[in-house]
């Protein structure tokens, strides 16, 4: 009884992942249809991403802190400048935010130079690091995202991290290996000392991305959820037929361990009951359905014989009675 029951939970689980698949290919379909119809025109056949920094977060007070900083998108090839930090007062300030359009969101890489002083006497700071923006991109909605970039220094008078591991350490991690393989080398070489250096960043910029996907990216993405839930669907339909085989095949055992106990079966010779006996018909009866009956030969040829009857008598008559039908002679 409890594998009976099992299937059949489970059988219930798949019915209704079909049901949820089916809901969310037609809220698909319905959301293609809508942006089919809505489309047009060159404000939605491209995509946007619009940048702008909300704060910057210097390492100490000595450090120099920028102003200025232009962001380099590399597909397309573009560069824009930002002049100030975004102005939540004033969303559309000049130089608060910037907008790249078109862009090729399997390969655009974000980089931000920061640059201090004047516009006419701008000295570089430093630069970050490549950010890639397909995770922002690739849901083919419109999304915005807060990420920390740090501007680390191209110069070399910058501070840096150094750790050291020793020989010592090293020496240990060797004889670990050697006693794992099981076969001790004699005369190893000591490795030399490494060094890793780490550079400290100027400053961290808090930078919002605001992606506009086009109407191209939202058909695209939605054809690919549509894609997947049909995978999902189908897997779940395979599963739902795999286990109501499995739940007929647990009734069909139940009803064989039923009829092996005696249940409720059919009892032997059913059919081997004694009919009544037929009553013997009258003579009257039987005589009255065999001459003048409607089932007797009377009713059942006489219909069809009139018409040769009559034909045939008209035909005697005329040939032997015929002159009884002439007309009298001329007086």
């Amino acid at each position: 009884m409890s594998s009976s029951s099992d299937e059949k939970s489970a059988m219930e689980e798949s019915r209704l992942e079909v049901m949820e698949c089916e809901k969310e290919i037609q809220s698909i379909k319905s959301s293609l249809k809508s942006l089919t119809s809505s489309s047009g025109g060159a404000e939605t056949s491209n995509n946007s991403l619009q940048v702008s920094v909300h704060k910057i977060n210097a390492r100490g007070e000595d450090s120099t802190t920028p102003g200025t900083f232009k962001v380099n998108l590399s597909s397309p090839i573009e560069e824009r400048t930002i002049t100030q930090l975004f102005d939540p007062l004033d969303p559309t300030a000049e130089g608060g935010i910037i907008t790249f359009e078109q862009l090729e969101t399997s390969n655009a890489l974000l980089t931000i130079e920061a640059f201090s002083g004047a516009d006419d006497a701008l000295v570089k700071v430093g630069t970050s690091a490549a950010h890639d923006l397909l995770p922002l991109c690739q849901d083919g909605e419109k999304s915005s995202s807060t990420v920390e970039i740090a501007i680390v220094s191209e110069s070399s008078g910058e501070p840096v991290l150094e750790s050291k591991e020793s020989d010592e350490w090293e020496d240990a991690v060797d004889e670990e290996k050697a006693e794992d393989e099981g076969a001790a080398k004699e005369g190893d070489a000591q490795s030399p000392t490494k060094e890793a250096k780490l550079q400290l960043p100027l400053c961290t910029l808090s930078v919002q991305l605001e992606y506009t996907p086009s109407a191209n990216d939202k058909r695209d993405s939605l054809y690919e959820k549509l894609n997947e839930v049909s995978k999902r669907k189908a897997a779940a339909i395979e599963k739902l037929r795999q286990s109501a085989a499995a739940v007929n095949r647990a009734k069909m055992a139940e009803s064989d361990e039923g009829k092996g106990k005696g249940g409720n079966v059919v009892k032997a010779g059913f059919l081997n009951k004694s009919k009544p006996e037929a009553k013997a018909v009258p003579f009257w009866k039987r005589w009255y359905e065999k001459t003048i009956g409607p089932q007797s030969m009377l009713w059942v040829v006489g219909p069809i014989a009139k018409n040769y009857v009559i034909f045939i008598g008209c035909s005697v008559f005329f040939h032997y009675k015929g002159d009884l039908l002439a007309l009298p002679p001329p007086v």
